[in-house]
């Protein structure tokens, strides 16, 4: 079952700046809206090396959290 959807020029402009060689519409929305948040940003998307990449993000982040608890704290 399909379904058509009307956009403005700004939004399917919006849309091909996102869209990638050999994908549809239909995709680049897919991935757009995956529930992963990194999904579709390059080096962050799933892939094997990426994920090394996605925990060490949030090993940074958990850091710096910490790090400014600590400087609330004092």
């Amino acid at each position: 079952m399909s379904t058509s959807i009307r956009l403005s020029k700004e939004a399917k402009a919006r849309l091909d700046r996102f869209k990638r060689e050999g994908e549809s519409y239909e995709d680049v929305i897919l991935r757009l809206t995956e529930r992963d948040k990194w999904a579709g940003f390059g080096v962050l998307s799933e892939s094997e090396t990426s994920t090394d990449t996605r925990e060490g993000l949030g090993r940074m982040r958990e850091a710096m959290r910490e790090g400014v608890t600590e400087d609330i704290e004092n």
